[in-house]
Parts: structure tokens; sequence; C-alpha cells
């Protein structure tokens, strides 16, 4: 009996430091959360109206004198730029990227490249083939991540080694809701975003030239936001998930407290029957 009590007893103790962690790691994501909601709400409406822009350009021009509007023939490999996080104890966010990716992969001839590294081992132990590995930056989004991937890209499909480029990212629906989604970045398609142009405009010195020189400027932008989504999808997800923890771990550690309490209460009837019953043998 003593030790059935030590042992629930060490368990008790377990279930308490565990809670320290996940309030503690709760505490965080929801610090990071609200972090992260501010961004993306500023930066939201500033991507919508770039792919906005980017579409109606592509609509109005000639598809055949523009490289980046057809797909590289040469070449049948397509490239895939995941991404994902670098931590760990985020619910289904990186599982959720995985099927998802795993879906639209063909591991004989498509590359990757990964933004987080955590899912980077379960790729590998399935022979997909990783291009490179690039850190997951802060929410501050440094300026160079996006601006070093984008130039490596237009690159890639310049010299014609990839018949197109996607990025694969999580799109934030709700605090509990949020879906692994496509984003083709090369060649550029007429992107279908939440409103329509409604008036014609005016380019100098013409439409072609413009989308020439706003391609980088619009992968980049693509790149630096829907990073920062995904990012915010991953700061949601590990919040619920601690509070998911936290919340088991209340109760398992009521039950023990339980059992605890149960098995204490035997043990001293035990004791007062034992005294008892040698006292009463002594009469």
């Amino acid at each position: 009996m003593a030790m059935s009590l030590e042992q629930t007893k060490a368990r008790i103790k377990s279930v308490s430091s565990t809670m320290k962690i996940t309030k503690a790691m709760e505490l965080v994501s929801t610090a990071k959360l609200k972090t992260a909601k501010d961004l993306n709400a500023k930066v939201t409406p500033y991507r919508d109206e770039v792919f906005e822009v980017v579409s109606y350009c592509v609509e109005n021009v000639d598809k055949t004198i523009n490289k980046y509007l057809n797909v590289n023939e040469k070449s049948d490999k397509k490239l895939f730029i995941i991404i994902n996080s670098t931590l760990g104890l985020c619910g289904g966010y990186n599982i959720n990227m995985e099927k998802f990716a795993t879906n639209l992969i063909n591991k004989e001839k498509d590359e990757i490249i990964l933004v987080g590294n955590k899912i980077a081992s379960y790729l590998n132990n399935n022979n997909y083939t990783i291009n490179r590995i690039i850190d997951l930056p802060s929410l501050s989004m440094k300026e160079n991540v996006s601006k070093e991937l984008t130039h490596y890209l237009i690159h890639e499909f310049d010299l014609g080694k990839y018949h197109s480029v996607h990025l694969l990212s999580t799109e934030f629906i709700n605090s509990l809701t949020f879906t692994p989604k496509a984003t083709q970045l090369l060649p550029l398609t007429n992107i279908k975003n939440t409103k329509k142009m409604t008036k014609e405009l005016l380019f100098e010195p013409s439409p072609e030239e413009v989308l020439e020189n706003l391609i980088p400027f619009y992968i980049t932008t693509a790149l630096k936001t829907l990073m920062l989504e995904s990012m915010l999808c991953e700061q949601a997800s590990r919040r619920t998930a601690m509070e998911t923890a936290n919340d088991n771990a209340e109760e398992l550690q009521e039950k023990l407290l339980l059992e605890f309490n149960k098995s204490r209460q035997a043990s001293i009837t035990q004791e007062i029957t034992e005294i008892s019953g040698a006292a009463n043998a002594k009469n």
C-alpha cells in the first residue's frame, strides 16, 4: 500500500511539472499569436492588392512574349517550397502539411525547398528530394530571406531547370481552423482573389513592361506574406495544443489526487483496524 501511495505521489508531481511547461508554452504562444495576428491583418490587404494588380496585368498582356507566363517545356520537374515549423508541439500543423505535400509531389522527379525543418526527416525517410532547407525567420519577417529565395527561383526558372514553381503554405481561417493551400509562383497565372478590378488601369509604359518589373516583387510579396500567415497558423495550432494538454493534465491530476486520497484513507483505515484488533486481543 505504501508503495502505491509513493507511486501515485510521484505521478502527481510529474503531472504538475508538465502542467507548468504546457501553461508557460500556452502563454508564450498566446502572446506570439496576437503579434502574428496584428501583422497579418496589416499585410493581408496589401498582399491582396498586389495579387490583384498582377492578375490584371496577366489578363492584359500577350502571354506568348513573356517567359514567366508559360511553363518550361524543357523540363517536367516541379519545385515546391514548403513552409513548415522549426519547433514541435503545434498539434496537427506539420502533419497536415506532410499529407498535403505528399499528395502533390512526385518523389521520382520533383524537388523541395523547406522553409522550416520539422518535416525534413519525414521527407528524407520517404525518399523525397530536398534541394535546400532554410531556417524559418522570426515574425519580423526579414526581407533578405524572401528576396534571396526570389532571386534563386527566378534564376533557376530562367535556366529551364523547373517546369513550374509552387509554394505550399497554410491558410488561416480562424484560431481553430487552418488548411494547407498551394500557390503557383511561376509561371504566373490569373490569380483569383477576393475581389476584381472595377476600373480599367492605365499602364506606363506598357502592361508588358510593368509586369516584367512586377514579377520579382510579386514573388517576394507572396513569400513574405504567405510565410507570415503560415507562422500565424503555427502559433494558433500550438496555443490550442498546449491549452488542450493543460486541460488534460488538470483532469489527470484531479483523478490522481482522488486515487491518492482513497489509497491514503484505505491505509489509515487498515492501520486503525490493526490497532483495534491488537487491543482487543490483549483484552
